[in-house]
């Protein structure tokens, strides 16, 4: 299974309310520009499903990327948050997944997965690629 994980695109500094900070219009164009040569170059592009935090900059980050892939997403709550293992328990074994969240969590994701340690930037790309079965049977 392959899963990238992308951190939301340049927020606004500073919002009543975090879950409604939204992407400033540079962090936009940053993503319009990555976006378009991910979507490019990624193979297989029907066998990914994207999912979001249900925070307003990553929704805005789902959404440029989705129209890039031509898809629809998904958002999901345990994206904002949950346990890494909770979340694969969650999925398809014969899909890929994109994964559209925030930091820290990110970065743990893949520690846990992988046991490299990344600074995730925002609106970095970061794959990784797992075999489901055998690392939800790890105990």
């Amino acid at each position: 299974m392959k899963i990238y994980f992308i951190r939301h695109g340049e927020a606004e500094i500073y919002a009543d309310d975090d879950f409604k900070r939204k992407l400033t219009t540079i962090g936009k164009r940053k993503l319009e520009e990555s976006f378009k040569v991910f979507a490019n170059n990624l193979e297989d592009k029907r066998s990914y499903k994207i999912y979001s935090s249900p925070l307003e900059r990553a929704k805005e980050t789902a959404e440029i990327l989705a129209k890039h892939l031509d898809f629809t997403y998904e958002v999901k709550e345990y994206l904002a948050g949950g346990k890494i293992r909770d979340i694969l328990k969650s999925l398809d074994k014969g899909e890929n997944y994109i994964f559209v969240s925030h930091e820290p969590f990110i970065s743990n994701w893949i520690y846990q997965l992988t046991g490299e340690m990344k600074i995730i930037s925002r609106g970095s790309i970061n794959l990784v690629e797992i075999d489901l079965s055998k690392f939800l049977n790890l105990e």
